[in-house]
């Protein structure tokens, strides 16, 4: 039976044809001296066309100096990896290409050409730069949508603040010489404006929050729960809350410790504020995982459906009525953004009417 397998000359070059990458070789002077169908396809010149050529056929003018740096690099034996730049097609178009140059030796081990893998990336680079604007979009106009929320919730609060103020003071005065149905609408106008200067002094410090670039140190976390708790005295008073926690057992990490302070405090205030029908238990805990301090800070409350889990975390998602839990809806994403600041994250684990752990991470600080 004879064999009709192609010997591995030729079916290297099998190979090198049917590729759809460029494939060229060019010896030490820069001439080409072969040149595939890939070649072909990506630059628009035949093979009779390019061969007997210099490889400056291909070149952009201002990519000329390109060339004799690269012959160099083979004439001492150097190969040259995905090199990004621009060649030019027959018709004048441009390609972003990617090229892998590398020497040629004959028989002896002499270097007497370069072979060129070149792929066009054109399509990937647009993708980028497509991307790229995208994303400079969308900062400039989170930038924008900043600003606007900072002044504007700054020159609101004044204006809500003296509504009431002159509500509760005319409630005050003349609040018995008023029918019940007057009493009970001005009453309305200041719980109305109390939500309402709540809602402002909350995004007032979520945007500084983002805005703010972080000064980071070591932080001890029984620190800034000692001080999230003392500024929490009268609801956990008023409430007969338990805030349960080893100061021993609590990590330093790497972070801000005012944010992070703020971040304890909302979660407390949190847990605190959706209370079931006992007394409200938060326990407060860490362990070292991976690299990072992992924190839980479980209560005993009303829980949170799974439905829910990533939507409270959005910026005024609330799903209660402030007649059930006062609030403003920014707390949780106050504590999401201040995490993301310091490169962690959080997250939820929760039934309805099983209580709440709230789980986040912080890297490991100094001391850990």
């Amino acid at each position: 039976m004879g064999n009709d397998k192609p010997a591995p000359e030729s079916l290297l070059a099998l190979i090198v044809e049917s590729s759809d990458d460029a494939i060229i070789s060019k010896d030490l002077n820069g001439i080409i001296t072969s040149w595939n169908r890939g070649a072909e396809r990506i630059f628009g010149h035949t093979a009779d066309e390019a061969i007997g050529k210099p490889i400056t056929l291909i070149a952009v003018p201002e990519r000329e100096y390109e060339f004799p740096a690269i012959l160099e690099r083979i004439r001492r034996g150097d190969r040259v990896d995905h090199y990004e730049t621009v060649r030019q097609t027959k018709d004048g178009r441009r390609l972003n290409v990617s090229l892998t140059v590398s020497p040629i030796h004959d028989r002896q081990g002499c270097i007497v050409g370069a072979s060129k893998i070149a792929r066009d990336i054109t399509a990937r680079k647009l993708a980028e730069q497509t991307l790229s604007r995208q994303a400079e979009q969308l900062a400039r106009s989170n930038e924008d949508l900043q600003q606007f929320a900072y002044i504007a919730a700054h020159d609101l609060k004044e204006p809500v603040r003296a509504v009431l103020s002159c509500t509760e003071m005319f409630l005050s005065k003349s609040g018995e010489k008023l029918d019940a149905r007057d009493r009970q609408l001005l009453e309305y106008v200041a719980a109305a404006g109390r939500r309402m200067h709540a809602m402002i002094t909350d995004l007032l410090r979520f945007t500084r929050a983002i805005d703010q670039e972080l000064p980071l140190g070591p932080v001890r976390i029984a620190e800034v729960l000692d001080w999230a708790v003392n500024n929490l005295h009268l609801a956990i008073e008023s409430s007969a809350a338990r805030v349960c926690y080893d100061p021993e057992a609590l990590p330093t990490v790497r972070g801000n410790q005012v944010t992070l302070a703020q971040l304890f405090q909302n979660l407390l205030d949190n847990a605190i504020k959706y209370r079931g029908a006992a007394p409200p238990v938060i326990e407060v805990s860490a362990e070292p995982r991976d690299g990072v301090w992992l924190f839980r800070v479980r209560d005993n409350g009303i829980g949170i459906h799974s439905a829910y889990h990533k939507r409270i975390f959005t910026l005024f998602q609330r799903l209660h009525t402030a007649e059930e839990y006062p609030g403003t809806g920014i707390g949780l994403a106050l504590c999401q953004r201040i995490l993301q600041a310091h490169g962690g994250s959080i997250w939820v684990e929760s039934d309805e009417g099983k209580g709440a752990t709230f789980v986040f991470n912080l890297p490991a600080g100094e001391g850990a």
